[in-house]
């Protein structure tokens, strides 16, 4: 047992005594403590005639009012002791970069690599139960769309909203999606992860470098290629082509050499998206290899827990509720 001191798990509800306080006031400046006898006797009459205690109906009130508080102070959640618990389940944590660059939109895979890649996607977290995953969309910049999470269908819900039309500002910095992806681990006190890049941009030093640091923090790093190396021109959403700083026509087209040399940067492994399972069979090795434990590797590991005593509060209270509920003693 750790003694921390008293703590509130769920402070929100001590909220309520607002609402409780001023309900309080209320009543006793409305008199309800008197009995009602005391505004018909006169006042030099009222020892002899009107007993001194206070009415049942009185004591039920001020009952209701304790109840009240003890309720509230139940849901805000006291607890004041912590409890190590061994877990010796080893866990598993990946995080998808998902390409929103223009380049996306190219449609020489039908009907297009971001739709593909969409598909490709929900079928990857369809196999990810037990498994941490967390979901980076990026262009020029990286933007975190889940952390890491194992509730894989709150991952899944975002992913029909993944288009380049959300990102601020285009581009292609896979170099910082990957520092991101990194930072994230760190933030989850996860020391050995699995990163999956989907997408299909240019692969350049910056982001070999990217790759190499996050093999050295212990991750791995693989990439699920989208599109063809012969490319088509990339049309915008009026279906005129796009064109470059220099006026020529964008085509673009994958570089699978490239993204096999990131993938070997990243300890990881390079494959192109398929219309089959085979393209995400050949990456189950890869990602059932990362085990990440937490602490010494020939120790369990170690959770915090907070003890709560509060729900027991609830079997004084339902006995109470049942007092109330007497005939005669609320009306």
């Amino acid at each position: 047992m750790i003694e921390t001191g008293l703590q509130w798990m769920r402070p929100q509800w001590l909220w309520g005594l607002v609402p409780l306080l001023m309900v309080f006031i209320y009543w006793l400046k409305q008199g309800k403590g008197r009995s009602v006898w005391e505004s018909v006797v006169d006042p030099h009459l009222q020892p002899y005639v009107i007993d001194g205690n206070v009415p049942q109906a009185h004591r039920a009130s001020y009952a209701l009012f304790l109840g009240w508080l003890l309720a509230l102070l139940m849901l805000a959640g006291p607890v004041w002791e912590q409890q190590e618990v061994p877990v010796f389940q080893a866990q598993k944590a990946e995080i998808v970069l998902f390409d929103l660059s223009r380049s996306m939109w190219s449609d020489d895979i039908a009907p297009d690599r971001l739709t593909r890649a969409r598909f490709k996607l929900s079928d990857l977290l369809s196999q990810s139960e037990g498994r941490q995953i967390g979901l980076i969309g990026f262009a020029e910049r990286p933007y975190v769309v889940s952390p890491l999470t194992e509730d894989t269908s709150t991952v899944d819900a975002f992913v029909p909203s993944l288009s380049p039309d959300i990102m601020p500002v285009q581009g292609s910095r896979l170099d910082l999606a990957i520092d991101r992806a990194v930072a994230l681990f760190e933030q989850a006190s996860v020391q050995r992860g699995h990163i999956l890049y989907v997408g299909d941009q240019s692969i350049g030093k910056q982001d070999i470098d990217a790759a190499m640091r996050a093999r050295e923090q212990g991750h791995r790093l693989s990439v699920l290629a989208v599109g063809t190396a012969a490319g088509k021109p990339l049309r915008d959403e009026q279906g005129q082509f796009i064109q470059d700083a220099s006026g020529s026509i964008v085509v673009p087209q994958l570089d699978m050499a490239a993204m096999t040399d990131l993938a070997r940067a990243g300890d990881g492994r390079a494959v192109t998206l398929t219309t089959n399972q085979s393209d995400l069979e050949q990456l189950a090795s890869v990602r059932e290899s990362i085990a990440v434990e937490a602490g010494d590797p020939l120790e369990a590991a170690r959770k915090t827990y907070w003890i709560e005593y509060s729900p027991w509060l609830v079997w004084p209270l339902m006995l109470a509720a049942l007092w109330m509920f007497r005939r005669g003693v609320i009306a």
